[in-house]
């Protein structure tokens, strides 16, 4: 096998958490494992990181800090690397790459894990539609003509996109993309327990987590408004994001706060122990490709509750391995909490089938379609 020079590109690593930021470093390690040169340009909170002397390939970190300069050296950093690189895969920083890339003339592998048009849009407030209304609806389309015509660039100048699902891969070609272009290859996890470690998690309080970013699509609020009501239940919020001040103070005008702690970011250590300490994951979104942390908290046995949304339904099958949910509806969430507080052996029932569902999300497996992908494709 021929050594080859790789350049991946992230918005996102480690010490980040999150998908992105984890799949890329297992990616990277992966690939100097065969022997490959890998460099990995990211955005960053610092220009260096200790933890980065301990890895065998190169980072290059660009600090967002003062966002003027930023946007200059995220150019050039780019634009250095990708001229002498031809093997390039993106899992991020898309619009920046496709600028470079059309002057280059360079192709590159990118992983799609949802529209980039709509979450700006989201997160502007120029739209309130799902992002599956989104994708259809003409007017929303034409105001949005500039941001969907930046997703299709990037879209456009790919060899070869993979994205970790089905219901992804379908809006994809809903873009004009040829399906032959779009390989799925499911997200994959790392942390598994076993049958045999699997126990009964009894407590009079219920302990239900939710993580993420904290986004007018998250459906945080969903589960505020369903903790009305409902007692002997607790909810951890781990994750920020530009609805915090929002969902804080509604969470006092609900008059929940002392049911309701808001923990912020947490490193992956941290967020896996409170996943081992809870009984239920709430993942109420408007949109999902294919979460990391729904594989995550049921490869510990932790049974989730989801929206019956994208990549969720790929995963969850209602009532045998977690329960799906109309998307942001407080009832159905309300329903479904007072359900699994009631009932320890339905909830012992959805922790094995869980465990063994997340079971099928191997990380090795996802790495090496990957690999092959890069050996192969570019």
């Amino acid at each position: 096998m021929e050594k080859k020079n790789i350049l991946l590109i992230t918005n996102i690593f480690p010490p980040h958490i999150g998908g992105p930021a984890t799949f890329i470093d297992r990616l990277a390690h992966h690939l100097s494992s065969r022997g490959h040169k890998v460099t990995v340009i990211c955005s960053s909170d610092k220009r260096q990181e200790i933890s980065d002397l301990q890895r065998p390939f190169i980072v290059k970190r660009v600090c967002i800090a003062v966002r003027e300069l930023y946007e200059i050296l995220i150019r050039i950093n780019l634009f250095i690397a990708m001229a002498r690189h031809r093997y390039i895969l993106i899992n991020g920083l898309e619009t920046y790459v496709a600028q470079i890339s059309r002057l280059l003339r360079k192709r590159y592998l990118l992983k799609i894990v949802g529209d980039s048009a709509w979450e700006v849009a989201r997160n502007r407030g120029t739209t309130l539609l799902a992002i599956d209304d989104f994708q259809k609806d003409g007017i929303e389309q034409k105001k949005h003509e500039s941001l969907i015509k930046s997703r299709n660039n990037g879209v456009r100048q790919a060899a070869h996109i993979f994205t970790p699902s089905q219901y992804l891969k379908s809006m994809i070609v809903g873009w004009g993309v040829e399906p032959q272009r779009v390989s799925v290859i499911n997200n994959g996890i790392e942390f598994l327990s076993t049958p045999e470690g699997l126990k009964r998690r009894s407590t009079k309080e219920l302990k239900a987590v939710f993580v993420g970013r904290l986004t007018n699509w998250k459906g945080v609020e969903t589960i505020l408004l369903a903790m009305c009501e409902l007692d002997n239940i607790l909810v951890d919020i781990i994750g920020d994001g530009p609805e915090y001040p929002l969902l804080f103070s509604l969470a006092h005008q609900l008059g929940i706060a002392d049911k309701v702690k808001f923990l912020g970011k947490k490193d992956q250590t941290e967020v896996m122990k409170t996943l081992s300490q809870s009984h239920v994951l709430i993942l109420t979104s408007l949109y999902e490709g294919l979460s990391h942390t729904l594989l995550e908290a049921m490869s510990i046995g932790l049974p989730c509750i989801a929206s019956n949304i994208g990549g969720n339904q790929e995963v969850i099958n209602d009532g045998e391995n977690g329960l799906l949910i109309p998307a942001q509806s407080v009832t159905a969430l309300r329903e479904s909490l007072k359900l699994l507080q009631q009932n320890e052996d339905y909830r012992f029932k959805l922790c094995q089938g869980a465990l063994q569902r997340a079971s099928q999300f191997k990380l090795t497996t996802t790495i090496q379609e990957i690999t092959v992908l890069i050996e192969r494709q570019l």
